[in-house]
């Protein structure tokens, strides 16, 4: 309710100032959408002091025999967008374009690339989204995850199976993008259903992913990995947008979308089928 609370007073505030809509690149969105990321683990410091509810939290990094949970933390994002693309290209085969025509487009105008050059540029830039900046988001990052999977997945794990914990955790973080979506940030708002479909999607899509999240968490130790997971997705969650025709939308290509999400819920059934036959 805190973290809730903190960040969604601030998102209605902002929003009622531009309009409803958000804008990145604005004075006030930008810095705004990653200070908020800092609201979990505020409103998780906070009970931890009010309500001395003491749980292992995992804040301290861990790597001793376990930089394997890293390694899969910054693989398994890539994966799953690239396989939540291709579903969703299967599905909607009209919307891929081989030549990445928005891309190239972009490349020109921003860098002065000429279209000989784009895959050298897209290579790099995908070797560069996948390789060096899920550590720099990881910085911003660990503010959600040292309150989700920090502080509240073990916090209900004492309370009932952690499986469900697990499931509960991820429906909380994707309910907390409620306002976000409604003032169209992942989805637009040019979709059948708007923003209640667009809600329903991001809960189910951080579900899934919250799932893959608790298995990092309960394996490492540490809310590390869980964060550099999340720092890999926010990389590389758009790459599929490249070959698409009409940019994102609630179905996909990227992993949040409805067609784009199923590789990511597939694997999240598989962590879940596999921690309850091990218990």
């Amino acid at each position: 309710m805190i973290a809730f609370a903190l960040d969604w007073a601030c998102w209605l505030v902002a929003g009622a100032h531009s309009g409803w809509v958000i804008d990145e690149t604005s004075g006030i969105w930008g810095p705004l959408l990653a200070a908020s990321m800092y609201g979990p683990l505020v409103a998780a410091a906070v009970v931890r002091r009010v309500r001395e509810v003491r749980v292992p939290t995992g804040w301290r990094p861990c790597l001793k025999g376990g930089v394997r949970w890293y390694l899969l933390a910054l693989l398994v994002p890539p994966v799953l967008t690239l396989a939540g693309a291709a579903v969703y290209f299967l599905v909607a085969p009209g919307d891929f374009d081989p030549l990445a025509t928005r891309y190239a487009a972009a490349a020109a105008a921003q860098l002065g690339v000429d279209a000989a050059r784009v895959p050298e540029v897209m290579a790099v830039q995908v070797l560069f989204s996948a390789v060096l900046v899920p550590f720099f988001n990881m910085l911003l990052a660990i503010g959600e995850e040292a309150g989700w999977r920090g502080f509240l997945y073990p916090a209900l794990g004492d309370r009932m199976p952690k499986v469900r914990a697990a499931v509960l955790s991820g429906v909380a973080w994707g309910a907390w993008h409620a306002p976000l979506i409604a003032m169209g940030y992942n989805y637009g708002s040019d979709y059948l259903g708007f923003p209640a479909l667009g809600i329903v999607a991001m809960t189910v899509f951080c579900m899934a992913f919250g799932v893959f999240l608790c298995y990092l968490r309960e394996r490492s130790g540490s809310v590390w990995p869980c964060a550099l997971a999340h720092g890999s997705l926010n990389a590389v969650a758009g790459l599929g947008l490249w070959f698409s025709r009409s940019g994102y939308g609630i179905c996909g290509p990227t992993p949040l979308g409805l067609l784009g999400c199923i590789p990511t819920v597939l694997l999240a059934v598989w962590l879940l089928v596999k921690s309850s036959t091990s218990r």
